[in-house]
């Protein structure tokens, strides 16, 4: 059985990416996260998590993905707070 691990968005607190946004010598996964849509290594290179939540925030939080549909009872709010995030 495979042990398999969540990661979580430094942007909007996802907890459920399959890889880390970036390794332990800084590489980037290229992951796009499905609740606000960043992908690590290329949204992320000009602008801060800080920028992009903001952002995301502004944009009214809409959960990003076409394909994976959010979490039941998906609350981008109490995301945030778990993962001790500022909205």
């Amino acid at each position: 059985m495979l042990n398999k691990k969540a990661f979580s968005c430094p942007v909007c607190g996802f907890g459920q990416l399959l890889e880390p946004p970036y390794d332990k010598s800084g590489g980037a996964s290229f992951e796009i996260c499905p609740s606000c849509g960043t992908e690590f290594g290329y949204d992320d290179a000009t602008k801060s998590h800080a920028e992009l939540r903001k952002a995301w925030l502004a944009a009214g939080s809409p959960w990003w993905s076409r394909v994976n549909p959010p979490p039941p009872n998906w609350d981008p709010a109490e995301q945030l707070r778990r993962a001790g995030l500022k909205e």
